[in-house]
């Protein structure tokens, strides 16, 4: 009965091993880039913010995810989020696709500047603002939607 129970404990410790394993590779990194924003990177290159609020912004010393930039392929800001902060996704060279919600109000400088893979984004009728060199370098962007209600670019 002991060695029924022992093995029993070790198999439990085997497939929570392989759980946490597995969470772990679908969430390659992830952290905190607002106060009550959060961000995951999968690893099929998608980097998903989430929360409430504004963005930080990041300006030369490089958002959290920065590191990891050359493999992100894909952003999507969830509904709750108010800014993209300044140099947020700037230099993530391998960017195509960008998703923003209605809620975000403004787009800081130099948010995607220098992705050059990134082609076609749209902008949501909320946004009133749209910083500096926004989009300075993305030489692949061949359509942008800017809404009527932007008053500052």
């Amino acid at each position: 009965m002991k060695k029924v129970l022992v093995l029993l404990a070790l198999l439990a410790a085997v497939c929570g091993l392989l759980a946490f394993s597995a969470a772990a590779e679908s969430a390659a990194a992830s952290g905190i880039c607002g106060e009550n924003l959060t961000w995951m990177l999968d690893a099929a290159g998608t980097l998903t913010v989430s929360g409430t609020g504004a963005m930080e912004d990041f300006g030369y010393k490089g958002a959290p995810w920065y590191q990891s930039r050359d493999s992100i392929k894909a952003v999507v800001v969830e509904s709750g989020v108010t800014t993209i902060g300044d140099s947020a996704f700037s230099h993530c060279s391998s960017l195509t696709s960008i998703t923003l919600p209605e809620g975000v109000t403004a787009i800081g400088d130099r948010a995607f500047y220098d992705c050059g893979s990134l082609t076609s984004i749209t902008i949501p009728e909320g946004v009133t603002a749209i910083g500096d060199r926004a989009f300075y370098g993305c030489s692949s962007l061949s359509s942008i939607t800017i809404p009527e209600g932007v008053t500052a670019i």
